[in-house]
């Protein structure tokens, strides 16, 4: 029964802050997709209740161990699309490598400051 309890408050917490983002992006106009300000809204559960990570990760290790099957589309989509990805497969290793190194750069640097805050 405890596990029964510890699941469903996992779901409800990942479920509201996914709902939640993307009734705030639509209701509001913002050129942020909804699950990424889903995202957002759970890190933000995770700081300000860390005693429900136990249920959210109950709740998504599952997801996230079957994750692969969601690519599936995008890989598909690509061999439709090959000839375009050859015509500017230049400007698009420059492009995923410099948003990758960037984005790489600023988790490090965020993680940084989290972490030195976190050790006062």
């Amino acid at each position: 029964m405890l596990q029964l309890k510890n699941t469903f408050i996992g779901v409800f917490a990942i479920l509201f802050a996914y709902y939640g983002g993307v009734f705030l992006s639509a209701s509001l106009g913002l050129p942020i997709p909804g699950p990424l300000l889903g995202l957002v809204i759970l890190l933000s559960l995770l700081f300000a209740f860390p005693n429900i990570e136990t249920h959210t990760t109950l709740v998504a290790q599952p997801l996230l161990k079957h994750m692969s099957v969601l690519f599936v589309p995008a890989v598909l989509g690509v061999g439709m699309y090959w000839s375009d990805i050859e015509a500017n497969a230049m400007a698009l290793i420059l492009a995923i490598g410099g948003t990758t190194a960037l984005g790489l750069g600023l988790t490090a640097w965020v993680a940084n400051k989290l972490m030195k805050k976190k050790s006062m």
